[in-house]
């Protein structure tokens, strides 16, 4: 899951990240996903829906679980990357503005 306590202000993406590295180790349920994310239940249906839609997960009808698929390891790997080069860019560089304040 995300690094980001305040689970509200997460975007888009860093949900689809949450999700994926919630179905990364083993298959999961929804209420699995719902606990382990924090995402309410509307809002999680529609992120799966996307999901599955990508490619990025499966779904398995028959015991009702979500599986990541080889383009969800690619996709959260991605996001891992662009996760760190974020971190690592905020916290070395300084904005201009910063100068001016008392």
């Amino acid at each position: 899951m995300g690094k980001n306590l305040n689970r509200s202000n997460r975007s888009k993406h860093e949900k689809f990240s949450d999700i994926l590295r919630d179905v990364e180790t083993h298959e999961v349920t929804i209420n699995e996903i719902l606990i382990k994310t924090y995402i309410l239940y509307d809002p999680l249906k529609k992120y799966l829906t996307f999901l599955i839609q990508q490619g990025l997960i499966a779904y398995r009808k028959g015991e009702k679980r979500f599986r990541i698929t080889q383009q969800g390891f690619h996709a959260l790997d991605m996001y891992t990357k662009m996760d760190e080069l974020l971190v690592r860019e905020t916290r070395h560089k300084r904005p201009e503005y910063f100068a001016s304040f008392p």
